[in-house]
This record gives structure tokens, sequence and C-alpha cells, in this order.
């Protein structure tokens, strides 16, 4: 690929830190040059299929850098095994090049996180376009190719995230949590769409995001002290954008796919949705100044009000439930009225979830299925009682993990899922 032999030769020439004036406009003609960094600590057992679904794509991605934070697994082993890597020394950190995938490359360096880890990434990488993706996350051979297509065919996208189908597995309870996590991400995605038409999208996955490197130069990347660095990030890319009189547009790529792995068990799920939660309200906090701003455009005279009201969701959501079960203990019984509203309310969400998946599968391209619509139905009917009161549980501990400013950090796959998924 000429692309591919263009960055070749200019990699041996260019410094890892990079200062040059912000700009939103690709070179005239050409196909943006991609680069995607991986950020991995201890991810042995996922990155192989991270690895192989890239190597599939249809547009291969220019230069691929695996970023590891100090792994303690076999994870180097393996890669140093698989693709011939041979490193060179560079203070604690070591750059290794492959002699059987010249694409790629492996940054080892001692744990710092995430949020530095890519910030280290983007400054060596050489693409015009820098896709993050999570060693637990597998694209589909497309997704490459939709990325550069998202980018060449606007000039103002600043960041874009793909669309990504949650995998549970290896847990007791992984049907349950993939059950009920699926409606919700196609939910989730839905609303992306429609914020994105109205220019307020402040959501883009980490986990598979794509930014213009640009914007990175000028924003100063990623913040490594935020708990949802790729959340802050777009705050921080709109207003700066709106206060230096740019228009930057944020959008989801419906072609852009892919699967992650989701949180299989109710420790890991509520640690999460707790991480998420008290991140979104640091975040709000940080940059409280946009709300109700129209200076900030729909971001922050819509937007940012939304997410105002979003704070308080989990406390009177919960609140609902105690109420309930307080009356049920009090009096054994529930008053006609209240039956007749709860019956309602299934049923205006019954219809607005059978909607909302006609929608998502329109736009992603899919055909609809029996199963699926079956599935929407018996989601709607139980998520209430269940998943939804888990949902909110892990944000009441988000709020307190935030005023104890305090996250405690849980791998999703523990020492004896590896050991289960080693086996098979």
């Amino acid at each position: 690929m000429v692309v591919s032999s263009r960055i070749a030769v200019k990699r041996q020439e260019r410094l890892r830190e990079v200062a040059r004036p912000p700009a939103f406009l690709p070179s005239e003609g050409k196909r943006p040059t991609l680069t995607v960094l991986i950020c991995a600590r201890n991810e042995r057992l996922v990155l192989p299929a991270c690895l192989q679904a890239l190597r599939a794509q249809t547009e291969p991605a220019d230069e691929i850098i695996v970023l590891d934070d100090g792994s303690t697994d076999p994870m180097i082993a393996w890669l140093t095994a698989e693709y011939g890597l041979t490193f060179e020394e560079q203070g604690s950190s070591a750059l290794g090049s492959s002699v059987t995938w010249p694409a790629l490359r492996v940054l080892r360096k001692p744990n710092s996180g995430k949020a530095d880890s890519l910030n280290l990434g983007w400054k060596m990488a050489l693409g015009e376009i820098v896709v993050t993706l999570d060693a637990d996350t597998d694209v589909e051979p497309g997704a490459m190719a939709a990325i550069r297509d998202g980018f060449a065919e606007d000039p103002r996208l600043g960041i874009a995230g793909g669309v990504l189908t949650p995998v549970c597995r290896h847990a007791s309870w992984a049907g349950f949590f993939q059950f009920f996590q699926t409606f919700e991400y196609a939910r989730g995605f839905l609303w992306r769409l429609t914020f994105m038409q109205y220019d307020m999208l402040l959501l883009i996955s980490g986990a598979f995001a794509a930014y213009r490197r640009t914007i990175l130069e000028s924003t100063g990347g990623f913040d490594a002290t935020s708990w949802v660095e790729d959340y802050e990030l777009t705050h921080r890319v709109y207003r700066n954008a709106f206060d230096a009189g740019h228009r930057v547009t944020v959008k989801t790529l419906s072609g852009a796919r892919g699967t992650t792995d989701a949180p299989a068990s109710v420790q890991t799920f509520l640690n999460q949705r707790r991480r998420w939660f008290a991140g979104f309200i640091a975040t709000h906090f940080k940059y409280h100044n946009m709300v109700g701003n129209g200076r900030y455009g729909a971001v922050g005279r819509y937007m940012m009000c939304l997410k105002t009201l979003d704070l308080l969701l989990p406390i009177y959501a919960l609140a609902a439930v105690v109420v309930l079960i307080a009356i049920l203990s009090i009096r054994h019984s529930i008053a006609i009225f209240i039956v007749k509203l709860i019956i309602a309310k299934l049923i205006f969400d019954l219809i607005l979830h059978a909607y909302s998946i006609t929608l998502y599968q329109r736009w992603l391209g899919i055909p609809l299925s029996r199963k699926l619509w079956m599935g929407s139905l018996g989601a709607t009917l139980t998520e209430p009682f269940v998943f939804q009161i888990m949902r909110q549980l892990g944000a009441v501990l988000g709020w307190l993990a935030f005023l104890r400013r305090r996250i405690d950090w849980m791998p999703q796959r523990r020492v004896t899922v590896a050991a289960e998924m080693v086996k098979s």
C-alpha cells in the first residue's frame, strides 16, 4: 500500500513529540492515514483476537501500536514469539518492531495508567487519524475503512466512535448480563445517533474511538487524572472549539462495528458502573460553566442541562423502589391505581423499545429478526425489576466514590476466569 510505504519512510525521521498548529482539514484528495493504539495490561488472553481482527481489515491500518502498560502476564512473550519482535531500549521503556508484520510496533513501559499510555502512543503515532482500541474489542473487517470514510467525508469531524455489541463470557451470570446489556447498548447507540443529529453528542466509547490527530495536539490529549478520560476529552474538545470560534463535530459511525467484552458478574458490573458514574459526575462538575451556556451551542444549551438532571437519576429511581417496597410491607397490597400505572408504564416502554430496536436495525442495515423482537419484549418486561435496579445501584456507588474521591479498580478478567479461558 502506497500510504503504508510513505509512513514507513517517515517512521525513523519523526520525533515522538510533534508540535504543529491545529487544523481540521485532511490532505486534499488523499485518504487519511490511520494509527491504531491498543493500551493493554495483562491482556494475553484477548489480545490475539483483537490483532487478528485488525489483520483481517479490508483497508488495514497503516500503523498499529500496542502499549504494554507494565504487564506481568505472558503477553509480551507471546507477542515477541508470534510476530518476531526485536526491542530497542529507551530508558525505562523499550520499543519493539515486528519482522513479520511491519505495521506493528509494541511499546513496553512501566505501569502508569491508560490515559498516560495513550498520550505516549499518539505522540509517537504517524497517522492523521488515531484510533484507540481496547484489547478485548474485536472490530469487523470494514471498521477501519468506515473510520477513514467518516473523516474523509467530514472535514470538521474531530472525534468519532464505533458501534459496539457487548459479549459476556466465562461466568455463571454471563447469559443474564449479555441479554440485558445487548438491548442497553442498542438503545444507547440510538440515543447517540439522535444527539449527533443536533451536534451535541458527548459520549464516545473509549473501547473503540477515533480522533483527528490535530485535535489531540491542540487539546494536549487525555487527562490522566480523569476516571473517564475519553468522556472528559470530548467535553474539552467542544469547549476549546467554541472558545476559539471553530466548529467541530462528534459522530458515531454506523459502519465501524465491533464486539467488546462486558461485565459478566454482579461484582464487575457494579464496579464498572460505579467508575463510569463517578467519572461522569466529576466531569460534569469540572465543566459546570457550560451548563445552560449558549456560547457552547446545543451542547451547553441542552445536553449539559440534560446531564445535570441525570445526576439525580439514581437517587429518585432507587427512592421509588424503596417507597414501593415500603408500601408492600405495610399494606401487603398495592392500590389498583398503582397497578394500572405500572402496567401503563410497561406498555409504553414496550412500544418505545420495539420502535427503538427497529430504528437501530435500520441504521445499521441489519434485517429485523423474530428472536430480536422477542428478546426486546422480554427485556422490557423484566428490566425495571432487575437490571435497572442494578444499574442505579452502581450509579449510587458512583456518587459515594465521587464524594470519597476514590475509585477501587478491579480487573474484569480474574485469575480463575483466565484459567478457564485458557482451557477452553
